[in-house]
């Protein structure tokens, strides 16, 4: 079995200012940010991870870096963060506002908004994240691994893994929020989604 400890990236300079951060966006941990990694080593390092992967983007590698206590970590670029294409460094408020009809009343974005902003589709990247688990659980069977990524991938994720297709009932994780999964050749288990330990 392949158990996988799922983190949120801490707060970036971008979440303070309200930006939508996708993944052409680089920003990044405010002090608060390096405080809620911090808040997640202190949970976290009794585990002894045999693995860390993150997204290469600085806020998710920060992240990493101080979760893992400097281990050596692989940056895999299928973890970065959704693309939203045009909408990438607008203000959040702005993008709900302008986009209203893409976002749900918890501002969930909906299916199709990648035709308005030349971004990904949820497909696009779902299909990334189902490859990089296939690879998980045959490199690392019996294994705990670390991955860090971002707030609408690990959504996307949870959708790779559970089938959820319908996204809008699932809020993205705080940041630094933890997400438990494990992995075998048969089975995906989701144990918790989105402990806060900061």
């Amino acid at each position: 079995m392949t158990t996988l400890y799922i983190v949120r990236h801490g707060q970036s300079e971008a979440n303070k200012a309200g930006i939508l951060q996708g993944n052409k966006i680089d920003t990044p941990l405010t002090a608060k940010g390096r405080s809620q990694a911090d808040a997640v080593y202190q949970q976290l390092q009794k585990l002894d991870f045999d693995k860390v992967y993150a997204s290469p983007l600085l806020r998710a590698a920060q992240t990493a870096h101080i979760i893992a206590n400097n281990a050596t970590t692989v940056y895999d670029s299928r973890l970065k963060e959704y693309d939203y294409g045009e909408w990438d460094g607008l203000l959040v408020e702005d993008v709900h506002q302008k986009y209203a009809r893409f976002f749900n009343s918890q501002h969930n974005l909906l299916p199709g908004s990648d035709k308005i902003s030349h971004g990904e589709t949820f497909e696009e990247v779902t299909q990334r994240l189902e490859e990089f688990f296939s690879e998980l659980v045959v490199k690392h069977a019996d294994e705990k691994l670390l991955i860090v990524s971002h707030g609408f991938t690990i959504k996307l994720m949870l959708n790779a893994i559970l089938g959820i297709k319908n996204l809008v009932n699932l809020n993205e994780p705080s940041n630094a929020g933890v997400t438990k999964i494990e992995l075998t050749p048969e089975t995906r288990t989701l144990l918790y989604f989105n402990q806060e330990f900061s």
